[in-house]
This record gives C-alpha cells, sequence and structure tokens, in this order.
C-alpha cells in the first residue's frame, strides 16, 4: 500500500462476540496486513453504552473513544461531539 494507508474500522460489539465474530476479525486483520496494510484502528462502540454515559457520565468516568485521529475521554467531549459518536456508532454496526 503505497503512502502508508491507514485503515478505521467501526464494528458494533455483537458482531465479533464468539469464535466465529472473533475469527473473522482475525481473519481480515491478517489478509490487510499480508497485502502491505500499515496502519489498522479499530473501535468496538456500544451505542447504548454511549447514551448511557452521555446521560450518566459519573457511570463512566474511564471511557475512551475515537473522535478523528486521536482518542478521548467520552466525557471530556462537548455535547454536540458525544452526540456525533453516538451518531457514528449508530451506522457501523447497521
Amino acid at each position: 500500500v503505497g503512502n502508508g494507508l491507514n485503515f478505521n474500522l467501526k464494528f458494533d460489539p455483537h458482531t465479533l462476540r464468539g469464535p466465529e465474530g472473533t475469527g473473522a476479525l482475525q481473519a481480515l486483520i491478517r489478509t490487510y496486513f499480508s497485502r502491505g496494510g500499515m496502519q489498522v484502528q479499530i473501535n468496538v462502540l456500544d451505542p447504548s453504552v454511549l447514551i448511557e454515559a452521555r446521560n450518566k457520565p459519573s457511570l463512566y468516568p474511564n471511557l475512551l473513544v475515537r473522535v478523528s485521529g486521536y482518542s478521548a475521554y467520552f466525557n471530556d467531549l462537548s455535547p454536540a461531539m458525544k452526540d456525533e459518536i453516538i451518531r457514528r456508532s449508530t451506522l457501523a454496526g447497521r
């Protein structure tokens, strides 16, 4: 892969459940790197957890999320950014 592309993946946790789900993810990552991939960023988000964290932040003080090229504590994000992360997570698994 020329010029160092990175590969961003987002999954709903339900898609990775059990040996079949984790095996499929493992095969995907191995294939990517065997074909010259250089970097992969994986985000596994449950939208219901993010919504609960937005509504009850004290229950999730250490929840880290990928924003856009960096990770941040969910509670440190603005309300608008929290809503955007939730919106993105609901699109990832559908």
